[in-house]
């Protein structure tokens, strides 16, 4: 009797134990249910509002709050559902490479100030491209960018070689920041004359030493075209094809980040080695 007692304690304690065994199951899942849809409730709006935080907290030597930003963009990037902002392969591609252009600016030290501000600002502007549609930043830029070829233009309308050669290499500078926004937010076939244009000048000096500004007209009008078109592109069913296209190591980080949150310190370690 007294064995039969005690096997049925036993068995009590062991039913108890698989309640509460199962019990902290459920709620640990329902937890990682609920942090997942939190995650994918971000949009590109509060990404765009982070990037524009970043490039402002840097801009004003703020780099701890910076590389801080840059985290939660990094953990929270690959939840947003780019297929809803008509957002096709190539342009999601540019817009990771600047964002992984903008981790270098907030971690590498020794990179120059001026660059550093150029890939965040470059970021910022890519950013934006994705949810403005209507009147992105770039187009802006851009505007200044046509004054710098009337600029230009004029120097080599007076001869001015040496004047020309460098308004042209602050030009390119210049034209890097907004590149990037350009590819996110603009159909390929409507600025890849442009681009073409713009490396054929590159390539070819022949246009610094003559006083005829063709070229330079050609390029201001290729640039106008970019910046008038407002068609975007249809959203890519093959969109996260991109991850695999684009063999970087943010990349790699980006789409591994959700799942990696619930690992330890050591395999996270592991997974970067």
């Amino acid at each position: 009797m007294i064995h039969y007692r005690s096997g049925s304690f036993f068995h009590k304690q062991l039913f108890i134990y698989g309640c509460l065994s199962a019990a902290m199951f459920f709620l640990f899942f329902c937890c990682v249910g609920q942090t997942s849809a939190e995650h994918a409730a971000v949009d590109m709006e509060e990404v765009n509002e982070k990037a524009a935080l970043l490039y402002e907290l840097a801009e004003k030597g703020n780099y701890e709050d910076a590389k801080q930003v840059h985290s939660w963009l990094k953990q929270h990037l690959p939840s947003v559902p780019f297929d809803e902002y008509d957002v096709n392969t190539n342009q999601l591609s540019e817009l990771l490479r600047s964002f992984e252009r903008a981790e270098e600016a907030v971690n590498r030290a020794e990179l120059d100030d001026k660059q550093r501000l150029r890939y965040l600002f470059a970021f910022r502007l890519a950013a934006d491209a994705v949810v403005s549609q209507e009147n992105p930043l770039w187009k802006q830029s851009a505007k200044q960018l046509l004054h710098q070829l009337d600029e230009l233009e004029q120097q080599v309308h007076n001869g001015e070689v040496e004047h020309a050669k460098q308004t042209f290499q602050e030009w390119q500078r210049q034209f890097e920041e907004i590149r990037p926004a350009i590819y996110t937010g603009v159909e390929e076939q409507h600025y890849l004359p442009f681009i073409s244009y713009v490396r054929y000048m590159d390539q070819h000096a022949g246009w610094l030493q003559s006083t005829s500004t063709n070229d330079i007209q050609k390029l201001k009008t290729a640039l106008e075209n970019v910046v008038n078109e407002e068609k975007r592109s249809a959203a890519d069913p093959s969109l996260w094809l991109v991850m695999l296209s684009v063999g970087s190591a943010i990349i790699v980080s980006l789409t591994y980040a959700g799942w990696r949150k619930y690992k330890g310190e050591k395999q996270r370690q592991q997974i970067r080695d």
